[in-house]
């Protein structure tokens, strides 16, 4: 069967692009276009992921309220935005809010699909059930499943964003001489990333470790160079 997209974006010329790139890559797609709409037709379907433009019509924040909405009903969808707004207080902002990826205009509608694929195949790992772990253990306390993009701590899930699973595991991979900002930046898969953007997601994800063990220091910085990690 295949997998169903939600698009929401106002620009009708753009959603087409998109619904005729993804239709021809074997998906099925729902377009919408306002906010109230777009709420009561996913909610309705449950597609099995959502491309969301920031800015709504006459609402310039239309997209967070979309998925900020969504995942205080506890929806399992991947969010995916797509948008003009390039600034990096946005894309922070909309990572923090819960969403996959934050994707900016103008982007190939080939790569596009690929990042979707992707991240389906990602999504079907982490709700597969009775399938074997791939966890292992890569530091005492801290366990990796990269298939599933899944963190725990001393047994306890670490509830990272996409974005954060993968800084922390290109900071683990790097080993004691630690990661630099640009292989940081890269990881993530975000275009117009800046150092300060990787500040503050390693910011937060250092504050979710805390909430598991407030004696959490194992993410260290190197000052003009990036992180690393260290075991105490």
């Amino acid at each position: 069967m295949p997998y169903r997209i939600a698009i929401v974006e106002d620009d009708i010329d753009q959603q087409q692009n998109y619904a005729d790139a993804l239709q021809r890559r074997g998906f099925e797609t729902e377009c919408f276009s306002r906010v109230e709409e777009a709420l009561s037709g996913i909610i309705n379907s449950q597609p099995d992921l959502v491309l969301l433009d920031v800015v709504l019509g006459d609402d310039p924040d239309g997209g967070f309220t979309i998925c900020r909405k969504l995942l205080d009903r506890g929806d399992d969808i991947p969010v995916i935005f797509l948008s003009d707004r390039s600034d990096e207080i946005d894309q922070v902002f909309g990572l923090r809010l819960g969403a996959w990826d934050y994707q900016t205009k103008p982007i190939s509608l080939a790569l596009l699909a690929e990042r979707i694929k992707s991240l389906l195949r990602i999504h079907k790992a982490r709700r597969a059930e009775n399938v074997q772990s791939t966890s292992q253990t890569v530091n005492a306390g801290l366990n990796l499943d990269e298939e599933k993009s899944f963190a725990s701590w001393h047994g306890n899930t670490l509830p990272l964003t996409l974005t954060e699973f993968r800084l922390l595991s290109a900071i683990i991979k790097a080993g004691p001489e630690g990661i630099n900002y640009s292989g940081l930046c890269e990881s993530t898969m975000q275009r117009m990333v800046t150092n300060g953007t990787i500040n503050s997601h390693i910011k937060n994800i250092r504050k979710k470790f805390n909430k598991l063990g407030p004696d959490f220091q194992c993410i260290r910085n190197k000052p003009g160079f990036g992180y690393h990690w260290e075991q105490v």
